[in-house]
């Protein structure tokens, strides 16, 4: 029997690179002294997720090295990822506790590599140290009630001259569904059909309460688009500081609300936890009744766009993993 070797030319639709090549990488092109350790700490089966690297410095410092994922597939080019970076330094200027991108000796905060697949960016971010939150403490989600909206606000102002994707409705709902659609064909037609009319009632319930546009700045601005306890850390000092933005861009502020409610399923379900978190946020930002209704049909929306993220057209997540509504 002989073992037959492929003559097909192989086609890579996501690489990870070794730790050593980052260590490498960073040693060239930053100024902060040595580095003794660079180790991968990406969830591996997350393969929509970008890469991260954890480095210690002689000093002990540490910093976390993002390795975006190549961005045709999802839409991104170079302007989202500095539009990112621009932010979090906006947000750190204010005084925000986030992490936020080093600069490298060229002076630019971005750099890029030729990977297997295609061009990747990458970044070198501050490292965010303590607890995650507790989603069951009470006074941990006032705090971050209180931070959201601080950020919401800090926000207001912030300009960058570099293009970021919009978090509306066609973002929201339209791009998944055509893409759950694609995946679902003629097998699943009752789901589907159900999907879209809901999806209808949603589009129009947002509509109504918010405005098609979404540009009045009271309701609609920057935002982080992923708030999650996983994402949060609470210091020593009791400090509370984010990490992990590449969600971020222009949306409505109740959809973050909305997203952080169904990352956090035990605040959606107890009245005293929501209660904590809605009066932390609104002692800095009060919001306006239509706002506060419309986090119930952006929760909605949220799955189906979650939905529609896994059904991707590189296929890196698999089809099997696009659950049902």
């Amino acid at each position: 029997m002989v073992t037959r070797e492929t003559k097909i030319d192989i086609e890579i639709a996501r690489s990870f690179i070794s730790a050593e090549t980052v260590r490498a990488i960073v040693a060239d092109s930053y100024d902060l002294g040595e580095v003794v350790s660079c180790k991968l700490f990406s969830k591996l089966l997350r393969t929509q997720d970008n890469d991260h690297y954890l480095l210690t410095m002689k000093d002990g410092t540490e910093y976390v090295f993002r390795l975006y994922q190549a961005g045709e597939g999802i839409g991104r080019q170079e302007s989202d990822y500095l539009f990112e970076i621009d932010w979090l330094t906006h947000l750190h200027k204010q005084g925000v506790l986030v992490s936020y991108a080093i600069a490298h000796k060229d002076g630019g905060h971005l750099g890029y590599m030729d990977a297997p697949e295609g061009r990747r960016y990458y970044a070198l971010f501050t490292m965010i140290d303590g607890q995650a939150m507790d989603a069951k403490d009470p006074d941990q989600l006032f705090a971050l009630g209180q931070a959201m909206a601080q950020i919401h606000l800090a926000s207001k102002g912030f300009t960058s001259k570099h293009k970021r994707y919009k978090t509306d409705l066609n973002y929201l709902i339209d791009e998944p569904i055509a893409r759950i659609r694609s995946f679902w064909g003629e097998h699943r037609v009752a789901e589907l059909e159900t999907l879209e009319v809901s999806a209808v009632a949603l589009r129009k319930k947002v509509e109504t309460l918010l405005g098609k546009a979404g540009t009045d700045e009271g309701v609609w601005g920057v935002i982080g688009g992923d708030f999650h306890g996983a994402n949060t850390r609470f210091n020593e000092d009791d400090e509370l500081g984010f990490f992990n933005f590449d969600l971020c861009g222009y949306g409505w502020w109740a959809y973050d609300i909305a997203v952080f409610l169904s990352n956090t399923p035990a605040v959606q379900t107890k009245s005293a936890l929501s209660e904590a978190f809605f009066a932390g946020y609104y002692s800095v930002r009060p919001l306006r009744p239509e706002e506060h209704e419309a986090v119930a049909s952006f929760i909605s929306i949220r799955r189906i766009w979650l939905m529609g993220s896994f059904a991707l057209g590189d296929g890196l997540a698999g089809h099997t993993f696009v659950a049902s509504a």
